[in-house]
Formats: C-alpha cells, sequence, structure tokens
C-alpha cells in the first residue's frame, strides 16, 4: 500500500509516522520553517519521503505522486487568514486533487481532512443526505464547506471512493499549533485557567488509524473524527504543567467573558463548540482503543519546551 499525504503539519506528521509501519508513505510541503524541518529531519526520518511540491505550481508533479499511489489524504488547509488565503487551500486545492483522481479513471480512494463546519448540538451526527441543514458562519466554515461539497460532487461524478473526516480538537505529541503554544505558555508558569469549557477531542494518532482502517474502503463517506467523551480545557493546562515538572500551580478561575476578551480570535471562534458534543460511532468503528491518551499533551508540552529552547516556538 502506498500513501500519498498532502500537507505537511502537526496531524500529517503523526499519520505519516503510524501508516509508515503498514506501506510506502510519501509527504509533500510547500515550505519548510523550523518545526517542519523536525518533523522532516527528525519524526520522520527513514519513514516517510518527504518531497516540495505546491499543488498549484506542480500540477504534473502532483498528477505524477496522485497515479502512483493507492491512498490520497489531503491535509492541506487553512484555519486562519484572509478569503483569498482560506479559498485557495480550503477550496481549490482540494477540489483540484478531486478532479485529478476523477479524470485518472482509478478507483483510488480520497480521504479528504474537513473541518467542523458550524453545526452545533448534543451529539451531533453527520447529515443525510451530505451537508444538508449544515449552515456555515465564518469563513473557514464556509471553506470547509465548500471544499467538503466540491470532493463530494467530484467522487459522485466519477465515481471514485471518498471519506470525509471532520475532527474535533486534534491533539498529539508533536502539536505546535497556537491553541497548544497558547496553553504552554500559561502552563510553564504555573497559572492554570479553571474554564468552563470542555471540547470533544482526538488524537493524531486515532486519525492514523482510521486511515488505516479505510484504505480499502468503496463508497462515500463522512463523519465527525472524534473521541467520545468531552475533556475540560483545564485538564489539558494541568497535563501540560505536569509534562514540564511543574507542581506549585496557582488555578485561577476565569469567567467566560473575560477568556472570550483575551483569547487569540482564532480560538475564540471555536468556543461555541464548547456546548456541543459530537457522535463518535464512526470512530468507534475504526479504532481499538478510543479514549483521552494523557501521555500525548505531557510528551507535547516536552516538545514544546524543547522547541522554546532552541527558539523555534512558532506556531505552526
Amino acid at each position: 500500500m502506498k500513501y500519498l499525504l498532502l500537507g505537511l503539519g502537526f496531524v500529517s506528521t503523526h499519520v505519516a509516522e503510524y501508516l509508515s509501519k503498514f506501506g510506502e508513505v510519501v509527504i509533500t510541503y510547500k515550505s519548510l520553517n523550523p518545526v517542519k524541518k523536525i518533523y522532516v529531519e527528525e519524526v520522520l526520518k527513514d519513514k516517510a519521503n518527504a518531497i516540495n511540491l505546491d499543488p498549484l505550481q506542480d500540477k504534473e508533479k502532483l498528477k505524477k505522486e496522485i497515479s502512483s499511489a493507492d491512498v490520497i489524504v489531503n491535509f492541506i488547509g487553512e484555519i486562519q487568514g484572509d478569503d483569498k488565503t482560506l479559498r485557495i487551500a480550503n477550496v481549490e486545492i482540494p477540489k483540484l486533487i478531486a478532479q485529478i483522481i476523477g479524470e485518472s479513471g482509478k478507483k483510488k480512494v480520497l480521504v479528504h481532512f474537513s473541518g467542523l463546519l458550524g453545526k452545533t448540538g448534543n451529539n451531533v451526527k453527520p447529515e443525510e443526505p451530505h451537508l444538508q441543514g449544515i449552515n456555515p458562519v465564518t469563513p473557514f466554515e464556509k471553506t470547509k464547506y465548500e471544499g467538503e461539497k466540491e470532493v463530494y460532487e467530484t467522487s459522485q461524478k466519477y465515481d471514485f471512493p471518498l471519506v470525509i473526516l471532520r475532527p474535533t480538537l486534534v491533539y498529539g505529541r508533536y502539536s505546535a499549533h497556537i491553541q497548544f503554544i497558547t496553553m504552554y505558555n500559561f502552563s510553564k508558569k504555573g497559572l492554570i485557567p479553571k474554564l468552563n469549557f470542555q471540547f470533544n477531542t482526538v488524537n493524531a494518532y486515532y486519525i492514523a488509524e482510521m486511515i488505516k482502517n479505510l484504505s480499502d474502503f468503496r463508497g462515500r463517506k463522512y463523519f465527525y473524527a472524534t473521541e467520545c467523551n468531552p475533556v475540560s480545557v483545564t485538564k489539558f493546562f494541568e497535563l501540560m504543567a505536569k509534562g514540564l515538572g511543574i507542581n506549585r500551580q496557582l488555578h485561577l478561575y476565569v469567567p467566560e467573558f473575560l477568556a472570550k476578551l483575551v483569547l487569540p480570535s482564532y480560538i475564540k471562534a471555536l468556543l461555541k463548540y464548547t456546548k456541543s458534543t459530537y457522535d463518535c460511532s464512526d470512530s468507534k468503528n475504526l479504532v481499538s482503543k478510543l479514549s483521552f491518551d494523557e501521555n500525548e499533551i505531557i510528551n507535547d508540552a516536552k516538545f514544546l519546551s524543547r522547541l522554546e529552547k532552541e527558539r523555534t516556538l512558532i506556531p505552526t
């Protein structure tokens, strides 16, 4: 089995590391910052072949890589930026990938890494039919919605297998996303905000296991990639502090309105999901052990500490 992972980030790094045990893995990047260099030169050394590829500028190279792969996983996407940036990453590139697969005439599996599209509630289940009743609000949600629509319709047109993953809050030992850096910066000082927030979460390695078990899938499927039980945001701060060996912790109650004032804009946009839960049925059927893994957060704190010492602690 040959896996082509499009887009190098913390989630795809975990997935590539895991899938390397089961087949050949190629992972692409548009550019390398210091954190991504660690992913390529250390985490994925001798496990995955990392190649430079800009999908919109290297279409022939993209076609070649797709033609030689059995499973194509699209991780390319943006969570923030102007409308053009979001549209290119979340709509145009997925559309191009799906079109190339369709025109190849081969039944390759496309796994599209999407996101929560704005639907909230208790135990939210995948809608039927696809996207019915979904009303995205933010630019991120709107472009992810349109990206899903494009790949789903292209899969129907050309009749190739498609899996759309809608992850909840993804965590893992190599995460340098802004929300985890924010938690780290508080935790290293022993400051533990007591927040009345909780999220459905999903370990990046569970996503890898889902992809592995869907490698021979035939059909079209979309579901929430998530663990079953929500986790308190405060728990993340406590585990970060534990990973850093900080025993003296000051727990501070932070009212919701104050948290909304001080949090970065991207994190504030996620707060509406803290009062919702998402159906884990499909994820349970694909992952052998689907429970929150505290050690991943502890190890992530150590990873971020290393980055800070090396002066490479930047959001990726």
